[in-house]
C-alpha cells in the first residue's frame, strides 16, 4: 500500500506533526509513505533533518518514509498536475489532507490518475464544512473523512457520497518524555537584563497559534494580576506568531513587558515545557491538543479556557484546570492557587501523566489513520 500525505501550509502547526507521526506509524508497519510538503517552509525544514520532530528528545533517527518538496501554489488543477507527475506512476491508495484546496488537488491527480482515494483529517475540535473546492474534491475521488473523537464526526456536515468515516484520536508516546521530572536546566528565552529575584523563577509555558491571540491575552492579563504578588513569575509564549508585535504590545500596556517572553515558532518547544512549573494552552486544534498531551505527558499541569479542545484532554481539577473564558479574575485565582501549592501542582501532574498514558496512547492515533488508509483503499471515481 502506498499512502501519501500532503500538506501545503507553510508553518510548523499540530497537524504538519499529526502527518509525520502518523506517517512514520504507518511506514513501520509496512506501508510505502510519503510525505510532500511546501519546498523551503518550515514544515519542509522540520521533517527534512532526520529526527524526530515534535519529541522532546531530539535523537537522529534515519526516516522510515520519502520526503519530497512540491510547489502547490497557483491554479489548483496545475498544481494537481505537478503532483501527479513526481511519481513515475500514480500508484498511491490513499492521499491524507487536511484542508478544501488539498483535499481538491489530491482529488484531481487521483481522478486523471483513475486511481486512488482522498482521507480528509479534520483538525480536533474543528467542525468540518466543506466549501466548494472540498465538495468538488469530494465528486472527483471517493473520500474518507477522518475525525479525532466521535463528537468531531457527529458535528460533521458530510456529503451525501462520503465513502466512510472513521476515528483517530490524537495520542503521544508518554515513554519519549522525561517521567522524573526534572528541570532541563535554564530556560531559553528567559528575558535578560534583570537581576535574579531571591526566590527561584516560576514559569509558565503558553502555546500559542496564530487563532489565539485573544486567548493569549488574556494570559498576559493575567500574569499582569499576578506580577505583584508573584514577582518570580514569568510567562514563556511559544509557537507560530507569538513573536508578533500587537502581543509585545498588550504586555507594555500592562507593564509586564520584562516578565514575559514571545519565543515564536520554535522545534524545541517540548524541552522548554520541561522548565515550565505550569503549562498554559491557548492554541485550538491540532497544535492545542499536542500542546496538552505534551505538558500532560511531561507531568505538568495545565491550564486552559473550557471553550476550547482542553476538555476533552484535561480533568478539571484532576490534571489541570479549565476556566472561564470571559472571567478575569477566577482565571487569575485559578493560576494562583495552583502556582502555590507544590502538593496540589505535583499530583496533578501524577494524574495528567497517567491519563495520557491510560486514554490517549499514539499506538491508538496510528491504528486510526492505519484503518482510514485501507477503507480509502479503492479504485476509481464516486458516483453521484
Amino acid at each position: 500500500m502506498h499512502v501519501l500525505f500532503l500538506h501545503t501550509a507553510r508553518d510548523w502547526s499540530g497537524t504538519a506533526r499529526l502527518f509525520a507521526r502518523a506517517g512514520r506509524g504507518i511506514s513501520e508497519r509496512g506501508a510505502k509513505v510519503t510525505l510532500v510538503v511546501t519546498p523551503d517552509s518550515n514544515v519542509h525544514l522540520a521533517v527534512s533533518p532526520r529526527r524526530d520532530p515534535g519529541q522532546p528528545r531530539h535523537t537522529p533517527i534515519p526516516e522510515p518514509f520519502e520526503i519530497i518538496p512540491l510547489p502547490t501554489e497557483g491554479w489548483f488543477f496545475g498544481a494537481a498536475r505537478r503532483l501527479r507527475r513526481i511519481f513515475r506512476r500514480w500508484d498511491a491508495d490513499a492521499v491524507f489532507v487536511s484542508t478544501d484546496r488539498e483535499h481538491l488537488i489530491a482529488a484531481t491527480a487521483c481522478w486523471m490518475s483513475r486511481n486512488g482515494a482522498v482521507v480528509r483529517w479534520t483538525p480536533v475540535g474543528t467542525k468540518l464544512e466543506l466549501g466548494f473546492a472540498g465538495r468538488l474534491g469530494s465528486r472527483l475521488a471517493r473520500t474518507t473523512y477522518l475525525f479525532a473523537s466521535e463528537a468531531d464526526r457527529r458535528a460533521a456536515s458530510l456529503p451525501n457520497n462520503a465513502a466512510a468515516t472513521e476515528i483517530a484520536e490524537v495520542g503521544v508516546d508518554v515513554s519519549k518524555y522525561p517521567a522524573d521530572g526534572e528541570r532541563a536546566g535554564p530556560a531559553a528565552g528567559d528575558p535578560v537584563g534583570e537581576e535574579p529575584p531571591a526566590e527561584p523563577l516560576k514559569y509558565v509555558v503558553c502555546v500559542y497559534d496564530p487563532s489565539s491571540r485573544g486567548r493569549a491575552a488574556t494570559a498576559i492579563r493575567t500574569i499582569s494580576m499576578l506580577a505583584p504578588r508573584h514577582p518570580n513569575l514569568r510567562l514563556m509564549i511559544v509557537g507560530p506568531g507569538s513573536d508578533d508585535e500587537d502581543l509585545r504590545m498588550q504586555a507594555a500596556a500592562l507593564r509586564v513587558l520584562h516578565l514575559v517572553s514571545f519565543l515564536g515558532e520554535r522545534d524545541d518547544a517540548v524541552t522548554l515545557m520541561q522548565d515550565a512549573h505550569l503549562g498554559w494552552v491557548v492554541a485550538d486544534g491540532d497544535t492545542g491538543a499536542y500542546g496538552i498531551l505534551d505538558l500532560m505527558a511531561l507531568g505538568i499541569p495545565t491550564v486552559a479556557s473550557e471553550d476550547g479542545v482542553a476538555q476533552r484532554y484535561i480533568a478539571n481539577g484532576i490534571s489541570g484546570a479549565l476556566y472561564p473564558s470571559d472571567d478575569s479574575a477566577s482565571t487569575a485565582a485559578t493560576v494562583a492557587g495552583m502556582l502555590l501549592s507544590d502538593d496540589v501542582r505535583e499530583a496533578m501532574g501524577k494524574a495528567a501523566r497517567a491519563r495520557v498514558a491510560r486514554e490517549f496512547p499514539e499506538t491508538e492515533m496510528i491504528d486510526g489513520f492505519d484503518r482510514a488508509a485501507n477503507s480509502a483503499r479503492s479504485r476509481g471515481r464516486p458516483q453521484g
